[in-house]
């Protein structure tokens, strides 16, 4: 992290403190990219099947706009945080893999496998490029505590890889019949579990607790190394396994049950990372925070665990409804926590600054997660039934789905009024923090 030394500046007449460069000052680029993406899914969520691509554009608008640009940038940082290295951030990477992204969007919508396969192949080549740094990164740590989680962005790197290869295989018409069916279960996995899940438990396990103000259940990092180890190679071993369903028959269902089994060391992974965070962000103090950490640190192993239970039993008709559990309960929440946190460090250069957007969060966000996660509940029950009442479910669910995420992004982009340094602190965090201090 960056130390930075307070300098005086002037606001609208009034002298305030103000701060150095933020530590996340090189996400900012990403971030943004994150939150054009998110807004376009939003607007393809909403609109149904009337706009091009439809609702699978939507999913990849979230998984490769959103997803991809904040792990990559996420895990640079916090690489680079966990294995104390010295290396600059990359410059270059938020322009030469969102063109990829465009291109994919692009041969989706237009069906032209062209643009899929060339923009597949630059971004699966920034990833791999991210897997290296990585990999040297943690190679020349020294006695980091926390090496290993770049370790497991690293597996999170590999699991992406392979789902990028089954995608490109089914978008250029390589795979048909049986096995298409197989490489896009496969690729899911890889994709959410892999790509988005290792790197959200990896993550949790620090960041979790930062993010609500208190500290690490003891212990657990040394519980969720080791899990985190065998539950990212019992994913990858699962999702060859599912793979391998597309041959039919009797073959199939042995390998199906066995994928289930070796997920369920994710699942059990997942189950011991999570619910040391939900027991440190229960017992911490009340933050914007507090709530949608706890939240996904629950969702996540009810995910996890059902996900199974559709693998072991063949019962695929529920597998969108383990999909979205994970994409809305787990991946956007946890974006969501990240954009509360970092935003006012990226926003504002003054102690005040940061205070008025860190209270902006903090109105209403206990209704605010609430009502975000009553929608998910709302959105999975609408997937698993039908009819009229599934309608009205799903319409009411992703209102509530869309009021939350919009109300937050407008929190946190919206201009930010200049105050004087000497006004008192506004937000319940500030007002701790400067009572602690006396």
């Amino acid at each position: 992290m960056t130390t930075v030394t307070p300098t005086p500046s002037t606001l609208n007449g009034h002298r305030a403190t103000t701060l150095g460069r933020s530590p996340f000052a090189a996400t900012a680029p990403s971030i943004i990219a994150a939150i054009g993406y998110a807004i376009a899914a939003m607007i393809w969520v909403a609109a149904g099947a009337t706009l091009p691509g439809g609702r699978w554009l939507a999913v990849h608008l979230f998984t490769l706009g959103v997803v991809t640009n904040l792990v990559l940038v996420f895990s640079d940082h916090f690489g680079r945080t966990v294995t104390r290295s010295a290396a600059p951030p990359v410059r270059w990477q938020p322009v030469v893999v969102n063109a990829g992204i465009v291109l994919v969007l692009v041969g989706i919508t237009t069906a032209t496998t062209e643009a899929v396969a060339v923009g597949a192949t630059i971004v699966t080549a920034v990833v791999l490029t991210s897997y290296r740094r990585l990999r040297r990164m943690r190679k020349q740590s020294v006695g980091a505590r926390f090496a290993w989680i770049a370790r497991v962005y690293e597996r999170a790197h590999v699991a992406f890889v392979h789902g990028a290869i089954l995608g490109l295989l089914m978008g250029v018409g390589v795979l048909g019949g049986g096995w298409y069916s197989a490489a896009r279960i496969a690729h899911m996995h890889a994709n959410v579990l892999g790509w988005g899940g290792l790197t959200v438990l990896a993550t949790l396990v620090f960041f979790g607790p930062t993010v609500v103000r208190t500290r690490i259940v003891p212990g657990a990092d040394e519980r969720a190394a080791g899990a985190l180890r065998l539950g990212a190679s019992g994913l990858m071993v699962g999702v060859f396994l599912l793979l391998g369903t597309g041959a039919g028959g009797d073959v199939a269902t042995v390998l199906r049950i066995a994928a289930a089994a070796a997920i369920g060391l994710l699942a059990w992974a997942a189950t011991v990372t999570c619910l040391a965070v939900a027991a440190a962000a229960r017992g911490a103090k009340p933050t914007t925070n507090r709530w949608p950490v706890i939240a996904l640190s629950l969702w996540f192993p009810v995910a996890a665990w059902a996900d199974v239970a559709v693998i072991a039993t063949g019962a695929w008709r529920f597998l969108e409804v383990v999909g979205l559990a994970a994409l809305l309960g787990v991946l956007v929440q946890t974006i969501a926590v990240v954009l509360t946190y970092v935003s006012p460090m990226l926003r504002s250069r003054s102690f005040a600054g940061r205070d008025r957007l860190l209270a902006r969060f903090e109105r209403g966000a206990t209704v605010r997660a609430l009502a975000y996660n009553t929608g998910v509940i709302a959105v999975l029950a609408a997937t698993a039934s039908a009819g009229v009442a599934g309608a009205v479910l799903a319409r009411a669910g992703w209102a509530l789905i869309m009021a939350a995420i919009a109300s937050l992004l407008v929190a946190a982009v919206a201009p930010i009024r200049a105050v004087a340094a000497e006004a008192p602190p506004v937000s319940q965090v500030a007002r701790r923090y400067r009572s602690d201090r006396g």
